[in-house]
């Protein structure tokens, strides 16, 4: 996918998942990138598309999630 920084792709049989980033960015694109990720990671299941304008990746609760992980990074040194 060359047109993003990264992706989340479920296994077919719904129990394993890979996240995939590009050897291009540098450490904190890379950080913020994980971090979207991650948040799409711990989503999956909670998809609230009815909440959802025009993305039904970028959900209410995804955007909750995404923002509890980026302070928590915030909170840590890398």
């Amino acid at each position: 996918m060359p047109e993003h920084h990264g992706y989340f792709l479920m296994a077919d049989d719904m129990e394993r998942a890979i996240i995939c980033l590009s050897d291009s960015l540098d450490h904190d694109a890379l950080i913020e990138t994980f971090a979207e990720e991650w948040a799409h990671a711990r989503t999956v299941w909670l998809n609230d598309e009815e909440d959802c304008d025009e993305d039904p990746w970028h959900h209410p609760t995804f955007w909750a999630e995404y923002g509890r992980i980026t302070k928590a990074a915030r909170e840590r040194q890398f």
